[in-house]
This record gives C-alpha cells, structure tokens and sequence, in this order.
C-alpha cells in the first residue's frame, strides 16, 4: 500500500534561489523535449485522402533524422534471471526503432548525455530528477496518443509558462535521507541542493519506507511530497454489508451542501463566493498596476494565496463532513456524479431569418453562474475525500446512477417532475418532503437494492425493473 505526507520545506535563502533553478532548468527541458515529440508527431500524420496507403508521408529518411537508430548498453542490467544472471549486460545492442515508431523515452533519456555536454547548466540537477522530466514527457503524450480501456483520450499536452510548472521529483529517496544537521533540526538530504530542514510535523509510520519526493512550489513557500510504501499492508476496501440500519444515503448539491436520508443536512460554506469580493478588488488593484513590478508581484501573491486559502478551507471542511458523516454509519450510499458533463457549456442555439443566421438565447449567462457555484462546492474532491476516509476507517461508499434521482418518489418510485427551481416534492402517494431529501432517501434505497440483486451498476432503472418483476409476480401468485 502507498501513502502521500506532505511536509513544509524552511530552506535558506541561497537553498531556495537553488531550488528555483532547479525547478527553471526542469521547465526548460521539459518544453525542448516536448517540442521534439510534438515536432516528429506532426511531421508522420496526414488525412487518410492527403496520399495514398502505400507511400510514406515524408522520407524516410527525414522522419528518422538525428534520430539514432541502435542504442549500446552501458552496463549489466538490474533485472537477475531465475540463475542470478544479468538479462541484459554491458554491450548489448538494442534497435531504438520498433514497428517504424521511434522509442522516443529511450531516445530522450540517452540524449541527456549531451544535454549536458552542450548546456553545462544542467550538470548542476541531479541526474534522476532530470530523467523524471523526460518520464513526465512520456506520461503526458502518452495519455495524449493511446486511448484508455473506453476508447478516450487526454487533452493535448501543453508547453509549461513560467508559472505552471510548479515540481520536480527525486524518484529514488530512502528513510535514511530524513536526518538531523549540526543544529539539531530535522532536514531532508536532497541531491545536488542539501540538507533541508523540513517542518516534520507527523513521523512515517512504522513498516512504511520512503520511496519518493516531489519539491512542489506553492504560493506560500516550498513544500515536499513524500511517497510511502509498505508492501505487507493490503489496499483493499473493506467489504460491509450494507443494511437499513448502518447505511446512509446522501444527496450531493448546492442549496444544500450534503442532504442525509435521515432529515439532517449542512448547508454549502460557498468558500469561493464569500471571498469573491475580496477577490475582485485585488484584481481591480492588479490592473492597475504595471506588469512584472514590483507593486505587481505583491498583488499577484496576494491573489495566490487568497486562493490558496479557500481551496485548504474547502479541503479541511470537507475531511471534516466525512468523519463526521462516517461517525453516524458504516456505509455511505453516494451518487456517481460526472462533474464534467454538470458544468458544461449549454448548446448553441440559432435559427435563420431573413437569410441570417440569429443566435438566440440559450440560458449560458445563468449556466455560467450554475457552473460556478459548483465548481466552488467540489462535490468531485469530496468523493476522493470519502473514499479516503473510508479506506482508513474500515468502511465503506456505494455509488449509484444519479439519473432521475430528483424526478422520482423515493416511496412509491413513480416519476414526479419537477423544475430546479422547486424545491419541494410532493407526490399521489401521499408523500411530502424537501426534494433533496426525497433523493437522499431514493439514492439509500438504490443501493440496499442494487447490493442485494448482486451485480451490474446500481442505478434507478434498474430499481423500476425489478419493481416490475415483483408486481407481475405479485399478480400470478393472485
């Protein structure tokens, strides 16, 4: 199993102007490498009616330009065969090319070399941490390149500005790098940087071994990231069996922040949007003043860390309703919400007249506000939260199809449309409640039913399907 810690950094000023050229050579060679990939990508891919089938994009010989075709190993591998053997040993030669596709993360992490050789600025970065921008290049467009198991695909990479690449990564740390210096402080040995003192504010857990560390820089200072593994522990969930009495199920929304199926609810902080005036005016004060100054500088920090705050005032409230909400049962039903699709842009609507194309209204100026809001709730980073927490208390969260989850009864599950801007469910069958408590209630029910039918995805429909079944079974038995 693996843990995050992350911990404060307290360097000294000459530590942090190293830190910072760290983090500046990392964004240069991050860009360069990307830009060799992107280069070599748009230079092999055409529309299919461009050229024919048979006939290469552009010569052969352009496409694999500089680009070395073998590679020769420099040294006995690290993976042993069942006899102990080296699998791969020194002066083994490999083919850089596989399939007419160049292997571009060999190819880069060779030519760091003469990164080196040619920019001697880099000598002064560890060399792990500079084969981890490379990997990072990797990741990234292969994300971009190759579809998951359902077929989609991450956005296209971007090349990172001054102010978006914020971290760089030692992937081989150990628990002997956590010391104390001469002054008895607690520091973490980093290459090529030293010993920083490091605000250790919670010990590693006992088993856990230290495997990695990303320096991350954060409006308020640096901070650093450490991964922790420790094999013997299990990372599964632990299995409850869910029953009327130890479950609850919970409506996500912004009205009401968390609307529980027993009546209680907590309303929504709207971090965001108590901040926002304050907000307005530090950036009304920014416009004011010159780009890059000084004067400049101190607004922008100030705005920095004003978000700073709402989004760790959001996080800490949100660990906080799910300790709480756990404290009152053992397994929380919760709809599977897409935020993404939530908080999309409203479709284009137009219509010809007089031979013109006329936009009409579509409702995005309230849409935007709708998005806003929430955006600002998190409802995204509260579900990561409480599987977390969920995870370390021994409990469990069920998720459910959240269609039709607010048009129908949670009693009688007939359909009972409603507006968003109402409020109250009222129903033939006699029931009357706040409507987000009546879909509390029908996300509850939803999952006791999905657990005990035993497979699929728990979702309304299939609620009504099985509904369906007891009433003509109901009817035979008659």
């Amino acid at each position: 199993m693996q843990l995050t810690y992350k911990y404060r950094l307290k360097p000294t000023k000459a530590q942090q102007t190293t830190i910072a050229a760290h983090l500046e050579l990392c964004r240069r060679q991050y860009n360069y490498r990307l830009g060799e990939r992107f280069r070599w990508w748009e230079s092999t891919r055409t529309p299919i009616n461009a050229c024919p089938l048979i006939a290469s994009i552009v010569p052969v010989e352009e496409i694999y330009k500089n680009i070395p075709l073998t590679r020769v190993q420099t040294r006995d591998g690290r993976k042993k065969d069942d006899a102990g053997n080296p699998v791969t040993r020194k002066g083994d030669i490999f083919s850089n090319i596989d399939g007419g596709y160049v292997q571009w993360q060999t190819v880069q992490l060779a030519d760091l070399k003469n990164t080196k050789k040619f920019f001697p600025d880099y000598k002064i970065l560890d060399s792990q941490v500079l084969q981890d921008v490379v990997n990072r290049v990797e990741t990234s467009f292969s994300n971009f390149t190759t579809p998951d198991q359902n077929g989609h695909r991450k956005g296209k990479p971007k090349f990172k500005g001054l102010h978006y690449y914020k971290s760089f990564t030692y992937p081989q740390l150990d628990n002997l790098d956590i010391i104390k210096d001469e002054q008895n402080r607690i520091c973490i040995d980093l290459g090529k940087i030293g010993r920083v003192p490091i605000a250790f504010h919670r010990s590693i857990p006992p088993g856990f071994k230290v495997k990695a560390g990303t320096v991350i820089r954060e409006a308020d200072g640096w901070y650093i990231s450490l991964t922790l593994e420790d094999k013997t522990v299990p990372a599964t969930v632990v299995e409850i069996q869910p029953t009327d009495k130890n479950t609850l199920g919970i409506d996500l929304g912004i009205t009401n922040y968390v609307y529980l199926s027993n009546g209680e609810r907590i309303e929504n902080p709207r971090f965001l949007r108590k901040s926002a005036e304050k907000l307005a005016k530090l950036k009304s004060k920014l416009a004011d003043r010159v780009k890059g100054s000084k004067p400049w500088q101190i607004i922008k920090n100030k705005i920095s860390r004003l978000h700073q705050f709402v989004a760790r005032t959001r996080l800490d409230f949100q660990f906080k309703i799910a300790h709480e909400l756990f404290s009152k049962c053992d397994v929380l039903v919760v709809e599977d919400l897409s935020i993404k699709n939530l908080t999309r842009r409203t479709k284009i609507k137009t219509d010809i007249e007089d031979n013109k194309l006329v936009y009409l209204p579509n409702g995005q100026a309230a849409k935007s506000g709708l998005n806003k809001s929430m955006l600002d709730a998190a409802h995204g980073q509260l579900i990561a939260v409480l599987k977390y927490v969920a995870w370390k208390l021994g409990k469990g969260v069920l998720f459910v199809n959240p269609k039709g989850t607010s048009q129908h009864c949670w009693n009688c599950l007939n359909k009972v449309p409603k507006e968003l801007s109402e409020r109250w469910h009222s129903c033939q069958c006699g029931e009357s409640l706040d409507r987000d408590e009546n879909s509390a209630k029908l996300i509850k029910r939803i999952g006791l039913n999905y657990h005990e039918s035993g497979g699929g995805t728990s979702s309304l429909k299939k609620a009504l399907v099985q509904r369906e079944k007891e009433a003509c079974g109901l009817t035979e038995y008659r």
